[in-house]
């Protein structure tokens, strides 16, 4: 089963490498060069040097992204948040005295959200609590992998080239196309070719643009896909918008602070993983029953860890 998973990625390859072919060998090195000796030869040899660099430009950023997004596993949290082996949640008679283990361990974490009851969230299959905005996750069937901290960035970057690569392909393919076309110079196979490197990457096009604008908008928003379709829970209840700290804050915790680096898939992003920046309209607040004895300037209340009402929420 796990061999099967990879057909997608070889699929998307395949199609990447025919399009290599089409455009390098049949459009470029058959048809255009072929050209030359018939027009002005300077000119239509600098459009046909012009295309091939842009293009390799593009298909090596595109190949490198990709492959980064496709090598770089998703990272599993700290021991921080796993149990002792000593203390592992496997219900003896006293399901109390477990739940005093974890609340001593849960409260000694930077944690905020919360179960939809207001509980920490455990996972009994990994034996750890939960951090802050963690999941079990599926792959992605297109790429056989998980997205998240670790390979958002290369993600992004993968939409985002993989868009600049269509969207150069569809711009120069196309007028080239329609003048061989009419000009007679094309042979019937490379015909076939271009033509269909033209609807594929156009329609390829279309999908990239909708899903690289949706994840761009996450990014501004500081939100991940179940954050868009479930908010998080807090002590306070749910808040879709609490890790929204401003745009470019939000943005430089994906792609880093440098932002020399902001379009090569090098990791550059912020943070471990565990634990994420709150707006602060509501981070002291939240600090109360996550982090024990706490104090609110604005309204000049102590809260002990002794007397927080939070249970822990099992997952089966």
């Amino acid at each position: 089963m796990k061999v099967l998973r990879w057909v997608p990625v070889l699929v998307v390859s395949s199609v990447v490498v025919w399009s290599y072919y089409a455009y390098v060998i049949q459009l470029c090195l058959f048809t255009l060069k072929c050209s030359t000796q018939r027009g002005n030869r300077h000119t239509l040899t600098c459009i046909l040097v012009l295309y091939l660099s842009v293009f390799h430009v593009c298909f090596l950023m595109f190949c490198w992204s990709f492959w980064k997004t496709l090598s770089t596993r998703a990272t599993s949290p700290s021991s921080l948040f796993h149990l002792p082996d000593t203390q592992h949640y496997d219900l003896p008679d006293s399901i109390e005295m477990n739940e005093e283990i974890l609340l001593k361990i849960a409260h000694k974490l930077p944690l905020h959200t919360r179960t939809a009851t207001g509980a920490f969230r455990f996972c009994r299959h990994c034996q750890l609590i939960k951090p802050d905005r963690c999941h079990h996750c599926s792959a992605c069937q297109m790429l056989n992998n998980c997205i998240g901290f670790s390979n958002y960035k290369f993600f992004l970057l993968f939409l985002l080239y993989s868009l600049l690569y269509c969207c150069y392909v569809v711009a120069t393919v196309t007028p080239s196309f329609v003048h061989l076309w009419l000009s007679g110079m094309f042979d019937s196979s490379s015909k076939l070719h271009v033509l269909f490197l033209t609807l594929v990457s156009a329609m390829f096009l279309l999908t990239l643009f909708c899903l690289l604008v949706f994840h761009c908008w996450l990014v501004a928003n500081n939100r991940t896909t179940l954050e868009w379709l479930s908010a998080p829970f807090f002590p306070d209840g749910p808040d879709s918008g609490a890790f929204d700290v401003n745009v470019r804050k939000n943005i430089s915790q994906v792609f880093g602070q440098d932002w020399k680096l902001w379009l090569f898939p090098v990791s550059s992003s912020q943070g471990d993983g565990h634990s994420f920046p709150l707006r602060k309209r509501i981070a002291s607040h939240h600090s109360i029953i996550a982090n024990g004895v706490e104090c609110l300037d604005r309204e000049g209340v102590v809260v002990s860890q002794d007397s927080c009402n939070v249970a822990i929420a099992i997952d089966d």
